[in-house]
């Protein structure tokens, strides 16, 4: 049922839902009430003495279920329970303390909360208590003053969008157990959990740079010997941190890499020296080292491209945009948090396709992305938001650098003044986190 009800409260030990508008064979039948995770019997009463959007509930139902007030909600009717929402959880940081960093920026999830209605909470992974089943401290959504405000012993939302990096422990496997499909972009993937995934398709294996697992400086140079350039990469890297750009040549090995936003460069004119830079390298954890593919420059500039792939409120798959990275000068890294600068896509494809090229490439990222999803989600429980790094290299061939779906940052929009895309990949997160709440 789509109306939106107002719910208020009846000081009564019974345990009574009132409404106006509900089918009469309903009238005295008694169903399960939910609320998030939580739900109670409740007797259903119909009364001409209330208003078409009222229900009233009895204070104890209030007080078993903590259903706030001062918000409207909708009323999802099935055979055998009644369910008050939509209540979404954000799950916005795993400490309580990186979760007050990031409030701020969770207001652009609730710009269109008229559109979205119920609760919404945004909470961390260490404030959720396990043993009892609730988050003791986070934040609740309040329309009317437009504010996060601090909240304790919420309840559990009924669907939530994950914005962390999913570790598996006992809280990461409480969730999965207690959501199932309910919770989207879960479990997260690293680089090599994709490369693997990707090359048993035979159409995804053609997008990707060659890549292996390194252990040991040797394999790192045997690489470079087959393949000239390479990148080194952290296998759940973000952010193009730990990133070495490698380069073989007849007199040695030349590296270049990013340290407190200064370009260092160095040569390697001995093995052993190399091995032993690298062998500290390796110590730090995985790492993969991948074929540098020779993508579009402009002005020594190296181009890549930001494909915002979101699901819709339906929760189908749909393109919200695609912007181009142009890496800092004389750095082959494109990242905007490593100086680089962004420009719509389109406008970028036209500085090197004509408008049809362009909108044969715009089909086939479509398609790349459609088909990478679907093998996504075979190996995980849920996505729901990504963000593709295509490259595209001289001969035009279309390559997938990564896949994020660990917090995909998509306010690359804003900096191309483009915030209603910026908005609008927020809302239909939130709209689809609505449909797995039920609604």
């Amino acid at each position: 049922m789509n109306l939106l009800y107002k719910i208020k409260p009846k000081p009564t030990e019974n345990d009574v839902l009132i409404i106006k508008n509900i089918s009469p064979e309903l009238n005295n039948k008694t169903m399960k009430l939910y609320f998030g995770q939580n739900f109670i019997n409740v007797k259903i009463q119909l009364s001409d003495d209330i208003e078409a959007n009222e229900i009233v509930l009895s204070d104890n139902i209030l007080e078993h279920l903590k259903i706030p007030l001062y918000c409207y909600y909708q009323l999802n009717v099935q055979s055998d329970r009644l369910i008050v929402g939509p209540f979404i959880g954000i799950l916005a940081n795993l400490s309580e303390i990186g979760l007050e960093r990031r409030l701020l920026d969770l207001y652009s999830y609730v710009k269109h909360y008229s559109k979205i209605g119920g609760i919404i909470t945004a909470f961390s992974l260490d404030q959720i208590n396990i043993g009892q089943s609730y988050i003791e401290k986070g934040y609740v959504y309040h329309p009317q003053k437009k504010k996060w405000l601090p909240s304790t012993n919420i309840p559990l939302p009924a669907s939530i969008f994950n914005k962390c990096k999913v570790i598996m422990n006992d809280k990461w496997k409480f969730l999965s157990n207690c959501y199932k499909s309910n919770m989207f972009n879960f479990p997260t993937f690293d680089k090599w959990d994709m490369h693997k995934w990707f090359s048993q398709d035979s159409l995804l294996k053609q997008t990707l740079p060659s890549t292996k697992i390194c252990s040991h400086p040797n394999e790192i140079l045997d690489f470079l010997k087959k393949y000239k350039r390479a990148y080194l990469k952290p296998i759940g890297g973000t952010f193009a941190q730990g990133i070495i750009i490698l380069s073989y040549h007849q007199q040695g090995v030349s590296i270049q890499y990013e340290k407190k936003r200064n370009i260092v460069k160095h040569n390697f004119y001995k093995k052993i020296e190399f091995k032993k830079f690298f062998k500290k390298i390796l110590r730090r954890g995985d790492y993969l080292i991948q074929e540098a593919i020779s993508l579009l420059t402009s002005e020594n500039r190296v181009i890549d491209f930001r494909f915002i792939y979101i699901k819709n409120k339906e929760g189908n798959w749909e393109d919200n945009g695609l912007f181009a990275r142009y890496g800092k000068l004389g750095s082959g890294i494109s990242n905007l948090t490593r100086g680089g600068t962004p420009k719509e896509g389109i406008a970028a494809l036209k500085e090197f396709l004509s408008e049809e090229e362009v909108n044969q490439k715009l089909e086939e990222m479509k398609l790349i992305a459609e088909k990478a999803s679907l093998m996504l989600e075979k190996k995980l429980i849920q996505c729901g938001n990504l963000g593709f790094d295509f490259g595209i290299d001289i001969n035009y061939k279309l390559w997938i650098i990564e896949i994020n779906n660990e917090d995909p940052d998509h306010r690359i929009a804003t900096v191309c003044k483009r915030k209603d895309i910026l908005y609008n990949a927020r809302l239909q997160n939130m709209l689809f986190a609505k449909k797995l709440a039920g609604f």
